[in-house]
Parts: structure tokens; sequence; C-alpha cells
């Protein structure tokens, strides 16, 4: 067995093998006249080997002095690195690297450590299982004879134990069961095969470990057929019983276009092979494309291209495509609807002139492989003629926008339409490319984006649009005409200014909308209830007087502008805080007495209309800096401060509902009761 064979074996691991029925822990098998006696297993704890004895099938039970040991020492693992060495001689190499070893001493304790490894080194090589102490080799079985075997443990001593295997074996040459016919797949210079085999599921008499492939040339050959077949593994194809594993050889020397037959043989442990399996045919096929043509040339022509390239050398090129695109980013169109013949290459194409056309060749071969597409070359035939123009144009206005409509133009080669908005016997063009569509919408005088100047509320139009071909010759134009209605609301008063004056009024203004149509403006307020309904005013209005406001209020102001057709602009808006700019009188007879604890503050009720209450500060020094100590004014004429003392001194100070202060009363300072 090769060391490649033992190595893909042992790299299945616990997902392939492992995964198998398990074997019996001793195995017998028979081959001419000769008996393997194997141990699936390492030797148990406590024993150091093995002997063997045997006696015909047929001894009565218990008569045990009918056994004949057949192991004169007991076989046992070999301990020495160099004895081991030497007995696996060129099965050495593959053993060092099935477990990945650098020497023998290393290689031992590693197959000492995993059972896998020297499970499967025991079937695929003796010389590997003699040194594991796992094989016995019986030479001298009776051909057709019926054996039991019995195996017993030894200790260190060599002394035999009480722990032994049994076995029956019949010394005759049983055959594997041949693999099922394989299933072939095709490719260039190789045929794939693959195939399936019963899992392995414990049964003593199954020891197949691989399988060979056979090959012969020709339909009528190999297995049946009059041709003798070559056996194309030197290693067996090895048994996988994994889950989702797959039992396949890939031929990789066919010829293409020859058929081939194909069959199998299964290979046990004893290195017998089956009968073969029902055969399969197969032919390798050609999958090499040619190279790509070369050295492309263009001659324009008055609506025609002719392009003509370099023959192919290659001696199975059947034929060429051609392929045509309107840019080198766009896709290519195939022109031939049959191959160019091969030794024919050129090829005219009839297209609309003006228009940059680019082209690409592929050569085919005669099994219809087909070559990578060539550099493309460009071409621009000539076109002189305009088109037809489009008809049926209509236009219609909404939103201050035009949406043009027209039906095609009947010419095969039109490129697209202009689109012309004319006023005053002044027309311009609106798309600066042609448009592809049969729709157009005008927004303006700045395009169809972001329009600079909208066009003009009543304004009447006339659209003219005309068909450009492939080399842009126009066509005569078509028109008609539209009216714009006025649907934009005109743009709002550019400011709006509100001011309280002297707490008597407040003062509106504005500054004009922008708009030349604006026919009033339109003023709302907020603030209370009594707040006046929308008031307008003639377009030539700046300002207006607002009396009926209440101090203390906060009012906000909205404008906008309406023009001759009612459109309204969006609203500019100010606000203000309506208050009186006068303050109060300073309270009088202000007093302040030590009650209870506490300093009560006390003073004369002040006289004003708009009167809110009273704030009480207080100091240590009668001019030092008095702080306030009511949160909010006190409508009260008393105070009582509770953290107030003797040698304190007060002042009172008035306040409206504008939020004046008046003058601090006279200072006062804190008396005994």
């Amino acid at each position: 067995m090769r060391a490649s064979a033992l190595l893909c074996l042992l790299a299945l691991g616990a997902s392939g093998l492992r995964a198998q029925a398990p074997a019996p822990p001793l195995r017998l098998v028979a081959k001419g006249d000769t008996v393997l006696v194997y141990l699936s297993s390492a030797l148990p704890r406590g024993a150091a080997g093995f002997v063997v004895y045997r006696r015909p099938a047929s001894t009565p039970t218990g008569a045990g002095a009918a056994w004949a040991r057949r192991t004169a020492t007991p076989v046992a693992p070999e301990r020495d690195p160099s004895v081991a060495a030497g007995r696996l001689g060129p099965d050495l190499a593959v053993s060092l690297r099935a477990v990945r070893a650098a020497d023998a001493p290393e290689m031992l304790r590693r197959l000492r450590a995993d059972p896998f490894a020297a499970g499967v080194l025991t079937y695929l090589s003796r010389p590997a299982a003699m040194v594991l102490g796992r094989l016995f080799v019986d030479t001298a079985a009776s051909v057709g004879a019926e054996y039991d075997y019995r195996v017993v443990y030894t200790d260190a001593t060599g002394a035999e134990t009480n722990n032994s295997l049994m076995g029956r074996v019949r010394v005759v040459d049983v055959a594997p069961a041949p693999p099922g016919a394989p299933a072939a797949r095709a490719s260039d210079h190789e045929i794939g095969l693959t195939w399936s085999y019963p899992h392995y599921s414990g049964e003593p008499t199954d020891l197949v470990i691989g399988f060979h492939v056979y090959r012969a040339a020709g339909v009528a050959s190999g297995p049946g057929g009059a041709g003798a077949g070559r056996r194309l593994t030197g290693t067996p194809v090895l048994r996988n019983d994994a889950p989702g594993a797959a039992l396949a050889f890939r031929d990789q020397e066919p010829a293409n276009g020859v058929p081939y037959r194909y069959w199998l043989t299964a290979v046990d442990v004893a290195g017998r092979e089956s009968a073969p399996s029902p055969p399969v045919t197969a032919r390798a096929r050609d999958l090499t494309p040619p190279a790509a043509p070369t050295e492309l040339a263009v001659r324009n022509g008055d609506g025609a291209v002719t392009v003509t390239w370099r023959l192919s050398p290659e001696a199975d090129v059947a034929g060429y495509h051609i392929e045509r695109s309107t840019g080198l980013s766009r896709p290519y169109t195939r022109l031939d609807r049959a191959l160019i013949p091969a030794a024919g290459p050129i090829w005219t194409d009839s297209v609309a002139g003006g228009r940059q056309y680019f082209y690409r060749v592929l050569a085919v071969d005669s099994t219809g492989n087909a070559s990578a597409p060539s550099n493309s070359i460009a071409a621009e035939p000539v076109d002189r003629t305009p088109p037809a123009p489009p008809a049926a144009l209509g236009a219609t206005a909404t939103a201050g926008r035009l949406t043009i409509r027209w039906v095609r133009s009947p010419s095969r080669d039109v490129r697209g339409y202009y689109v012309y908005r004319g006023e005053s016997g002044r027309f311009v063009r609106l798309s600066a490319r042609p448009v592809e569509a049969v729709t157009f919408t005008d927004s303006g005088y700045g395009g169809n984006a972001g329009a600079r100047v909208r066009l003009n509320p009543g304004g009447r139009y006339t659209i003219r649009v005309s068909a450009v071909d492939s080399a842009f010759n126009e066509s005569s134009k078509v028109e008609t005409q539209v009216l714009v209605p006025d649907d934009r609301p005109p743009g709002p008063p550019s400011a709006l200014r509100v001011q309280n004056v002297l707490g008597r009024y407040v003062s509106v203004s504005w500054d004009a909308s922008s708009d030349r149509d604006v026919a009033r403006y339109a003023l709302s307020r907020t603030g209370d209830a009594r707040a006046p309904a929308v008031l307008t005013f003639p377009a030539a209005a700046r300002e207006w007087r607002d009396t009926a406001v209440v101090h203390g209020r906060r009012y906000v102001y909205r404008l906008t502008a309406v023009d001759s057709a009612g459109n309204v602009s969006g609203a500019v808006a100010d606000s203000v805080d309506f208050r009186d700019l006068t303050p109060p009188p300073a309270p009088r007879a202000t007093s302040a007495r030590l009650v209870a604890g506490a300093v009560r503050v006390q003073w004369e009720r002040v006289v004003s209309p708009e009167l809110a209450g009273y704030n009480v500060y207080r100091s240590g020094l009668p001019t030092g800096v008095f702080q306030r100590l009511t949160p909010a004014p006190v409508s009260a004429l008393t105070f009582a401060d509770s953290t107030g003392k003797g040698g304190l001194f007060y002042v009172v100070r008035a306040v409206d509902r504008s939020g004046n202060e008046s003058a601090a009363s006279p200072v006062t300072g804190v008396t005994s009761p």
C-alpha cells in the first residue's frame, strides 16, 4: 500500500472511518493456505502480548487437549524504537508521516496514544501490525479446512492470563462483492468517476478496504469486450463510509472525443479483487476556446459600416460571431444569425449614420467553444438626411410649469427631440441634448431643475418641437401655444416691524413685497381675547397704529401679501411686549417694628391705576446695599420678615403691571414694640 493512500485514510479521522460499525476484536482472514490473525484493538490493561492456539473446528467442546499452540513465543508490541524501525522497513517513512512524528521513538509514543491511527496501520501494513503486536501469520493451514482459533493474552513474564478471544475461519479465498456501476462525468481531457458501495456493518467477511479503476479504449473493449483494460490505480481508492463522503476517481489522461470504458473492482485486506463492476462509457470533450480574433478594421460609409479582421490561424475554428454596442460601457448585441464562415472574416452592418458604434468579434471552434471577445473597435458612419417631424404636439400649464407632449417621429434613426419655448417672437431651446422621451416638463428659464426664473403667470408662450437623428440632422418644427395661469403666490413683505410707542400704542410698519401684482396686505395679531380680526390694507399702505393693546402683554403680528388673483404669500412676523414706561409713585410712611421674634414692615397704600404690588428690601446699613426679600410683588401693605432683627433697615418699592418699579420709600430702621 502506497504512503499517499495510508495518509489519505488516516486523514479521514473521526469524520471518516470512525463513523463505521466497529470491527470485531479478533479478525481472522484466510488467503490460500495462510490465516492472518488480527487484533482490532490494543492489548487490554495488564496484558503484554498474546499467544495463538488452533484446533480443527470439528473438535468436541471441552476437549482442551486438541488445542495446538501456534506461537513459539508471545506476540508483543515492539518497545525498542531502532528494532521497530528495522522491522517496518519501507513502511517506516509512511508510519512517521501518518502520526506526524520526527523519529521512531516519537512514532511509537504517538501510536500508543492514538488507537485510531494504530488500528488503520494494523490493516494497511503487515510490518506495522507486527510492530504494534496485533498480527500473527499462520502459514500452516490446510486449504478448505475450518479452524477454531483462540488468542490468550499474556502478562509481562510471558505467563498466560484468563483473558482470551475466540474465532472460527474456513481456509478458502472469498472474493469481495463487486461495486455497482460507476457514473461518469466528462470534461476537457478528463473523466470523473463516482460510485457507491455498501457501508461496513461489522460482518467478519467484509474485508474491503478500497477499489481499483480500470480503463479500455473503445466501446467494445473491457469486460465482455474484445480488448483488455489497463488498471489506472496503483493504490486502491480507499473505502470511506463517512456521511456525505463520495467514492470518486479522476482520469486526466483521456484524449478528447475518444470513447473509453471504465469498470471497478473491490480490494480487501488480503489484496483480493472482486469481479468487475458493470462498465460505463464516456468521452472527454473539448472545452478549450480558440484565441480571440485580432486586427479589426472598419470602413465607414453612408449609413453602413464594414468590419474586417484577421483570419484565425487555429485549425478547428468553424466561424465567427460579430457584436455591436452603442457605448463601451453598454451591452453588446449579436448581429449574425448564423456563424460567419471561418474563411470570410468580413461583415457589413447597416446602421443609422452620425452615431458612434463599437464592434467586437468572437471565434467559435467546431465543438461550439467561443473565444473571448476581440478588442473593440469604434466606427461612425455618416448621415445627411433629416428625420420626419413629430406630430400631435400639445402643452398644458399647471403650478407654473408646462407639460409638453407629442407623438414620435416615424423615422427609424431618431436620437431624440429638441424643445423650444418662445415669447414675443423670441425662442430659446430648453434642452441641451435631444430629449429621448415624448414628454417634457418646462419649469422656467433656469431649466428643469432649480429654475432661476419661473414662467410668467398669465403669460402666453409658443412651444415648438423638432426631431433629431443620430447624425444631429434636425427636422422641421411643429408648434402650439399655451396660456400660463396665475397660480403663483407673491413674495412676502420684505420686512415687518412692531414697536411700543411710549406705552400708548403699538406702531406696525412694513416694507413692500417684491412682486408687482400685489393688491393688498393682510395683518393678524395674537396676544389677548380682544385681538381684532384680520385687517386688510391697500397695496400702497406701509404702517398702522394698534391702540387696542393692554400693558403687560406680549403681542405677535403676522403680515401676508395677496395678489390680484387671490394668491397669498408666506407670512412675516414680529412681536412686542407692550408696557407702560412710567413707574408708579414711591410708598410713604414706612415703618419696621420687632414683633414676636420677627420684623413687621408696614407702609401706606400707593395710588396707581396699574399697580401690581410691592417689593420689600433689607440692608444692614441705612446707606448700604439693600437685598430684595419678596420673590414676587405682594399686594398687602405689610410684610413679616421672619429672619429680621434689631439694627436692620428696610425700604419698600411699588411695582406696576408693566414691571416698572418705583423709587424707594424712605429708609426705616427697626424699632421695639
